[in-house]
């Protein structure tokens, strides 16, 4: 939807609900192309309570909230927290949700990407305390190939539409080797379910507890929240001698190893790889080239060394 038709959404949702804007605490509003946007975010109050509101002509908020929900009847200590629903519903053209807020809440991770064994000890016991006490949903017929198929067709067609390989962003080895290990050991996979986003940006720790923001319930391949954690990383490090990313990741990896279920240590080195390659050829195919979310406000040599960093850890990946 284009920018004007929706914040007039928005505003239709405030007079609706009398959500509160907050004007000093900046929103935003993520981008699917040029002057298409998929939903707008803002800080604010509702009834004198601290809260965060999503607008969106595309998504199902309802739906988020009602999985939301089942998932907070769920929750144990320990988990990875859903901020309270506080109202959700329909309007004429979009959908909407406000939830809890947490502004006054610190990353795990301070001196993001980099970070210390402490704290890459701390993310991966959330994670294995979440995954392990996910309550389960009903994807339907969704299968592992289903997930990577669908994917990799969306990554693979922008691609050709923006000339990844042409730009000098990936090259036709690179996409065939990395679908060729992917579609080779998929079959190692098992669908779950889990957060569609699960990076440092994406979670708020405030009072013993670690919130997740803007992360829906999606079905996902085992694993790929760990992938997720390291891509969500990698955009940021493209400032930082690969080398030193590259032992980064390892550190990573055997933190994730290292504390997860004897039952799920096999074959789990392989499928974080499986996952991350997903994510490596979305970022270089697409996210990249289309100057996405990190990349929005990237200069021509941040891209340039971010286009770098991507793909040698995309060759350790093939390796």
């Amino acid at each position: 939807m284009d920018k004007q038709s929706l914040l007039q959404l928005f505003k239709t949702v405030v007079g609706l609900t009398d959500f509160k804007e907050d004007k000093k605490t900046k929103g935003w509003m993520p981008k699917l192309g040029p002057n298409d946007y998929r939903s707008v975010i803002r800080h604010g109050w509702l009834k004198n309570e601290r809260a965060m509101i999503k607008v969106s002509p595309y998504e199902n908020l309802a739906q988020i909230a009602g999985d939301f929900k089942r998932y907070q009847k769920a929750q144990k200590p320990g988990m990875v927290k859903v901020p309270e629903i506080l109202r959700s519903g329909k309007v004429r053209g979009g959908e909407f949700l406000i939830q809890q807020s947490a502004l006054a809440g610190e990353r795990i991770q301070p001196n993001y990407p980099l970070s210390t064994t402490e704290q890459k000890e701390e993310v991966a016991k959330l994670y294995w305390s979440t995954i392990n006490n996910f309550p389960k949903y009903d994807f339907g017929e969704w299968a592992v190939s289903d997930y990577f198929l669908a994917r990799l067709d969306k990554w693979f067609g922008l691609g050709r539409e923006n000339g990844a390989v042409k730009n000098g962003f990936i090259t036709q080895d690179e996409k065939d080797q990395a679908m060729e290990l992917i579609f080779s050991n998929m079959r190692l996979l098992r669908v779950e379910a889990f957060f569609d986003h699960f990076a440092n940006s994406d979670i708020v720790k405030t009072n013993g507890q670690y919130l997740i923001w803007e992360a829906k319930i999606v079905p996902k391949p085992e694993a790929a929240g760990i992938a997720l954690w390291l891509w969500g990383a990698t955009l940021y490090a493209y400032n930082l001698p690969v080398q030193k990313w590259l032992a980064e990741l390892e550190g990573w990896t055997k933190t994730f190893i290292k504390y997860a279920p004897a039952a799920k240590q096999k074959d789990l080195r392989l499928k974080i790889k499986i996952n991350f390659l997903e994510r490596l050829l979305g970022s270089l195919l697409v996210d990249l080239p289309f100057k996405r979310s990190p990349f929005q406000d990237s200069s021509a040599n941040e891209i340039k060394q971010a286009k770098h960093l991507l793909r040698e850890v995309l060759h350790s990946q093939l390796g």
